[in-house]
């Protein structure tokens, strides 16, 4: 760019505009660019910052500092800006801001969403058609986007919510987009100081970036944003990508499959691209009922073959309910017809639908499932089953709401981490007896948070007393039962959870090893990935103070458990088991684990012992015993135990119960 003495940068701008729009005059050649760029300007922009902030570049669009940061102006400034895309303060946001940018989408471009093959096209024509399809997709999930186009041939798609969402949930969003529509540049989403240049703003090549639809409809997209249930639909259009990016960070071990979770909390598997149709054979058996018995031998092979192929097209289970219903699948039910047993299908399909997901996934063995039962249960109880994993899943998400509460957090006060620990036991001991409604002993709950059975005690009582609480008490402790406690969804917090996302897999409570080194640590080390981070971003996502943060940080960066590189912290290479080894907690965890198991067959003794004292003969002293009768005591003491020295009071979890692995 040209340095003219006392001129602005402005005037070195090219009069070039955006292609087809017509200028108003010579001597005035974006005037009515830029008629239309404030009226954009006013109309939308302060809906697409996360702030009611504006950077403005005064070197021509190369850099947008910080330093340059201003209140957001009326109207559109002279030089290239940038609003924010997230509250950098509260970690959130309310938009997509999708990146179309020409040169990613240049030369061969073939896209499945846009079901087009481009032979060297050109970059703005295909950005066009991915744009195209990116609202497409937004208005078949039931929502709107808003979308603008600059000089260049670079277009912006904005997808606008009424509420407020944690910036790593869009974070992952846009990248899973990205991985489906290659023009999609998901830079100004992956840090919590992104930025985007918002419609009606000057460009860095001259012109301005003008809204690609009507004004009217712009207006309306920000007026009214979307809802959550195109936040659930864009969710699960876009299950696969987001595994795909997850396991590519590191955060899966191997190479299967895994399942998510639809609305009904049902396991499926996410296919990119969408679900796909089954195959002309198993197509023709699910139409007819008629099957090839060289291939399978009996109804229950085929029926099992249809499931599966379904499973593996991205069906979920309410699709193959729908095309029973529907009568594309006719003859399917047919499979399951026997005379004896009416309604045969109702009672096994979702059963079996979840042995056919778990056979897709590569897994041979449903016990090594997070879903899997731990208990035997009547064949018919599959919908409840799924439904209870899926009300598990929805309050471990309202746990994250909750911590997102200052009042809730205040009350608290200094168990806070206590309290965050034993709601992460409760989570894990509820997926492990598949219910809700968990009956685990303070002591079994203790060896899962790192704590003693005492502080469990008072944080199960602290949360059950307070307003609106996590958890309902269902009954209290007798004989050998312990208390009965309800997952429970507050009434507060139902509208925030439907915004957040479900995620498939095992709910991790705290590991041994931080006996010894502390609760803070655990939560922080819960929160590191492959993915490096910032301290703040840490402390963002671990919901601690950043001091606090910093100091767990030292801790697992001594023992090998974090490790600091350029672009911040990430998860050593150390293991868990190998640090509890060498520190101590993992002796410290056997010693309680066989103390408390002494104190739950103590117990059992002392209740046998009851039990035979009511079933007891009457001798001649039963009845009144004078107070100054001697010998009173004598007798007490053959018909009621006494404890030993070292027993600890208290009901052991309910006998039969699996407690939760570490």
């Amino acid at each position: 760019m040209a340095t003219l003495t006392g001129r602005t940068a402005r005037s070195t701008l090219p009069r070039c505009d955006t292609p087809g729009v017509a200028t108003a005059s010579p001597g005035s050649p974006d005037g009515l660019s830029r008629t239309a760029a404030e009226a954009a300007w006013r109309a939308v922009t302060s809906s697409i910052a996360g702030t009611a902030h504006v950077r403005v570049s005064r070197d021509g669009g190369r850099t947008y500092p910080a330093r340059h940061a201003r209140l957001l102006p009326a109207g559109p400034p002279g030089q290239p800006c940038t609003v924010p895309v997230y509250d950098p303060g509260a970690g959130t946001g309310r938009m997509l801001a999708l990146d179309l940018d020409p040169a990613r989408a240049a030369g061969d471009v073939d896209d499945g969403a846009v079901r087009h093959r481009h032979e060297r096209n050109d970059g703005p024509a295909a950005v066009g058609c991915q744009a195209a399809a990116l609202g497409e997709l937004v208005v078949r999930c039931g929502g709107q986007v808003l979308a603008d186009v600059s000089p260049s041939g670079g277009r912006h798609v904005f997808v606008l919510f009424s509420a407020p969402l944690p910036w790593r949930e869009l974070r992952d969003l846009c990248r899973a987009i990205a991985v489906r529509f290659s023009a999609v540049d998901p830079a100004p989403m992956c840090s919590l100081g992104g930025q985007i240049s918002p419609p009606g703003s000057r460009h860095k090549s001259g012109g301005w970036r003008l809204l690609s639809m009507p004004l009217g409809q712009a207006r309306a997209a920000a007026e009214q944003p979307n809802g959550p249930e195109v936040w659930s639909a864009l969710l699960a259009e876009f299950a696969a990508e987001l595994w795909a990016t997850e396991r590519a960070a590191g955060s899966q071990a191997d190479d299967r499959a895994f399942a998510e979770l639809d609305e009904a909390g049902i396991p499926w598997l996410p296919r990119p691209g969408g679900r796909a149709p089954l195959g002309g054979e198993l197509e023709h058996v699910a139409r007819t009922g008629r099957w090839d018995r060289s291939r399978y031998p009996g109804r229950s092979e085929a029926r099992m073959a249809v499931l599966a192929a379904a499973a593996v097209r991205g069906w979920q289970l309410a699709d193959v309910r729908a095309a029973v219903a529907a009568g594309a699948w006719k003859g399917f039910p047919g499979l399951y017809e026997r005379r004896s047993e009416p309604g045969r299908m109702d009672r096994l399909l979702a059963a079996e639908w979840r042995k056919a997901v778990a056979f897709a996934a590569g897994s041979e063995n449903m016990r090594d499932w997070p879903t899997s039962d731990p208990k035997p249960r009547p064949p018919g109880d599959g919908d409840g089953l799924a439904a209870e994993y899926g009300l598990i899943r929805q309050w471990m998400t309202t746990v994250a709401c909750a911590l997102e509460d200052p009042e809730r957090v205040r009350g608290w006060g200094g168990r806070v981490i206590a309290v965050r620990l034993v709601l992460l036991a409760l989570g894990q001991a509820a997926m492990v007896s598949g219910s809700s409604v968990v009956e685990f002993g303070c002591r079994n709950l203790a060896l899962h948070a790192a704590l003693s059975h005492r502080t469990v005690a008072r944080v199960l009582r602290l949360l059950r007393d307070e307003p609106d609480p996590l958890v309902d008490l269902v009954s209290r402790r007798q004989a050998a039962r312990a208390d009965r406690y309800q997952l429970r969804i507050p009434a507060a917090y139902a509208d925030s959870v439907r915004w957040r996302r479900w995620r498939a897999g095992r709910i991790e409570a705290i590991h041994p090893a931080f006996l010894v080194l502390g609760g803070t640590a655990g939560l922080v080390y819960q929160v590191l990935d492959a993915n490096p981070a910032r301290g703040a971003e840490v402390a963002r996502a671990a919901r601690l103070s950043p001091s606090a943060v910093s100091a767990a940080l030292r801790v697992l960066a001594g023992h090998g458990l974090a490790e600091r590189g350029p672009g911040g912290w990430r998860r050593g290479p150390v293991g868990l088991d190998d640090v509890a080894e060498s520190v101590g907690a993992a002796d410290l965890h056997r010693e309680r684990e066989e103390r408390y198991k002494q104190d739950r067959e103590s117990w059992r003794a002392r209740l046998r012992q009851y039990q035979g004292a009511r079933v007891r003969p009457v001798n001649e002293r039963d009845g009144w015993l004078s107070l100054d009768d001697p010998s009173e005591y004598d007798f007490m003491a053959c018909r009621w135990p006494v404890l030993a020295d070292n027993v600890v009071r208290g009901p052991p979890p309910a006998q039969g119960r699996k407690a939760p692995s570490a």
